[in-house]
């Protein structure tokens, strides 16, 4: 087993294991709930991701493994390699033999008497020192040999780069909260289910303040504080406490022309005992307090307001609240989900018969503020309407939008309802009520009936205009049509025109444009079951700041492992080692010169030694033989 471990074959295989599943992880969306990637990947996928532990990456059991194995593999090539490196390192190899330098590609000879020889020692070690060599004399059987070594440093990248993947392993086993994974393992610790507010969390879902290390999320409205934080876990969370409380004071957000986001930022307070201490945070720009690091995540709605107008009257719900209510005749339960103050639309998804709400050449417009709400009927079937407040100008009219789909759907239904000369919905909202309003239809009727001098022609004018109206109020034009269809040839005519003349009635002083399209978008409200959508009056909004919290003891070993990793992975690669031997055998001078690898400069350099060995010789033997009389 020990000898698995420390196999570089079986280092090198983990490492790969690892680097997959690091990529895996910044791939794939981690700590999601269940249903976001059933939705963007289906339940097989999902299915997988969760066997496979995939949806949690870094704090998986068989990646925490993989980290200890790769940890104590690299150890065990350290403590089996190092002393020999270390010892190759410190030797200048001065015991090889002439016959072995020989064999070295790179080497050249000089006949030399053994008077020139001692002449020209001193001056061979001054050339080789000069050139940025570590010198040892060593004295060989007649002769002697200068052992020279350059570079030897590249063996300590080795020692760099194996230690600073150990640091690294370890900071992430640190990081990866062993701990906690125990403490869940054994369940002794369990994640609280998504729809229980933090405050109601079960005591096993709360950890132990200031241990261990983790990511969380904070998210505190202006002018409120919070001293503990969401961490994400499966499909529940843990609540986190904090060593300290965070008090939003004001926060302010930027937008582009646009209505784009440009920057945001928190002003908070850290209320740590007596101590506060205001910070500013920023996007990109951090802060830590007591080894924690609080960083500017996004911004959410703290607790918004919105004044509804749903039937007759005005209902003020909470961002979050829930209220059961009647549409119709139908209990409902209703529940504002996201208010939006801005909605910038890009110009390609906007529907075809909207793309007039831009004007040539802009790329995306703001419609206005929006609220998304939750519609859930008594068999727990939900819906999602979404209301515009302002009104859209299409093709010259004005209209209110709104929005309708399932809950899941991707595709969202549009209806539009006209504005009247105001800009508001009053025109329409009146002439519906009437719509469906039995005493209203029946006065409409008898005004229609009214025009007819004949009796019994008012009578039959009457009923039908009644019906007409009763008819189109259940079923829209779809009914319509098929009373057309019903009707004498020649008839269809004379039916839509009786519609349009017994629904003028119902609000005499509509202009016929408004009357127009009134009846086209009921019919389309009708087609949608949305005859009575909720209308967003106003609202009061109160921002959120988000905060992502971290705690991680383990990230100054990782940040120390990467600069060592650095330094060793150039020490490997820039550091060329040379090892050169002068070997004198009474005879002649051998010059051997010696790389880790072979490359074409080391060919430059073997020549550039040979040349300056055969000028300094040729002085030196000039000088003993022909020594300069004074």
């Amino acid at each position: 087993m020990i000898a698995l471990l420390r196999s570089m074959r079986f280092a090198v295989a983990v490492l790969c294991v690892v680097a997959l599943a690091a990529t895996i992880g910044s791939v794939l969306a981690q700590n999601q709930p269940t249903a976001e990637y059933v939705g963007r990947y289906g339940a097989h996928w999902t299915a997988l991701f969760r066997l496979a532990g995939l949806m949690d990456v870094y704090h998986a059991p068989w990646f925490l493994a993989l980290l200890g194995f790769m940890a104590t593999s690299t150890s065990l090539c350290l403590w089996q390699r190092t002393p020999a490196m270390w010892r190759e390192m410190r030797s200048f190899r001065a015991q090889r033999s002439r016959a072995s330098l020989l064999r070295v590609p790179h080497h050249a000879a000089w006949p030399l008497d053994r008077v020139s020889a001692s002449a020209a020692h001193p001056a061979l070690r001054t050339l080789l020192a000069g050139a940025g060599f570590a010198l040892r004399h060593e004295a060989v059987d007649g002769g002697w040999v200068l052992a020279a070594r350059r570079g030897v440093g590249r063996r300590a990248g080795y020692v760099l780069v194996h230690g600073a993947m150990v640091l690294i392993c370890v900071g992430g086993l640190v990081d990866g909260n062993l701990p906690l994974q125990w403490r869940l393992w054994r369940g002794e610790a369990a994640p609280a289910p998504l729809h229980l507010a933090p405050q109601d969390a079960p005591l096993a879902a709360r950890l132990a303040p200031g241990g261990g290390s983790y990511r969380a999320m904070l998210t505190v409205p202006e002018g409120g504080a919070a001293d503990s934080a969401i961490l994400a876990a499966g499909d529940g969370y843990l609540v986190q406490p904090l060593p300290f409380e965070v008090r939003l004071k004001r926060f302010s957000l930027e937008q582009h022309a646009n209505g784009q986001p440009r920057d945001f930022a928190s002003e908070i307070e850290i209320r740590d005992g007596e101590r506060v201490i205001p910070l500013t945070l920023r996007v990109n720009q951090p802060a830590s307090h007591d080894g924690v690091t609080l960083y500017q995540s996004g911004f959410d709605d703290g607790g918004s307001t919105v004044a509804l107008r749903l039937g007759g009257g005005v209902q003020r719900l909470r961002i979050g609240q829930q209220a059961a209510l009647l549409v119709g005749d139908e209990p409902v339960t209703l529940e504002p989900v996201e208010l939006r103050t801005v909605n910038v639309l890009a110009r390609e998804s906007l529907p075809a018969s909207w793309r007039r709400l831009a004007r040539p050449g802009e790329r995306s417009i703001d419609v206005g503020p929006s609220v998304l709400l939750r519609v859930r009927d008594r068999q727990g079937q939900a819906q999602e309407w979404l209301s515009y407040q302002k009104p859209f100008e299409i093709e010259g009219k004005r209209w209110f939008v709104f929005g309708r789909r399932t809950v899941g759907a991707a595709e969202m239904q549009y209806l539009r309802l006209p504005a009247d000369a105001e800009g508001t919905l009053d025109g329409y909202r009146a002439w519906s009520a009437a719509l469906n309003d039995p005493a209203a239809r029946a006065a409409a009727a008898a005004a229609v009936a009214s025009s007819s001098q004949d009796r019994r022609l008012a009578a039959t004018l009457r009923a039908s205009a009644e019906h007409l109206l009763a008819r189109y109020a259940e079923d829209g034009l779809p009914g319509i049509a098929q009373m057309v269809q019903a009707a004498p040839e020649g008839g269809a005519g004379l039916v839509l025109d009786l519609l349009r003349h017994a629904a003028a009635r119902l609000a005499p002083d509509m202009p016929r444009a408004l009357l127009d399209d009134s009846l086209l978008a009921y019919s389309e409200a009708s087609a949608m079951q949305l005859t009575a959508p909720a209308e967003l009056e106003g609202y009061t909004q109160v921002q959120a700041s988000v905060i992502q919290v971290t705690r991680a003891p383990g990230a100054g070993l990782v940040y120390l492992g990467a600069a060592l990793l650095g330094l060793g992975v150039i020490a490997m690669t820039f550091i060329r080692e040379r090892r050169l031997w002068l070997h004198y055998d009474g005879h002649a001078l051998l010059l051997a010169l010696d790389a880790n690898r072979p490359s074409p400069v080391l060919d430059d350099e073997f020549t550039a030694h040979r040349a300056a060995i055969d000028q300094l010789l040729l002085i030196e033997v000039s000088h003993v033989h022909h020594p300069v009389r004074a």
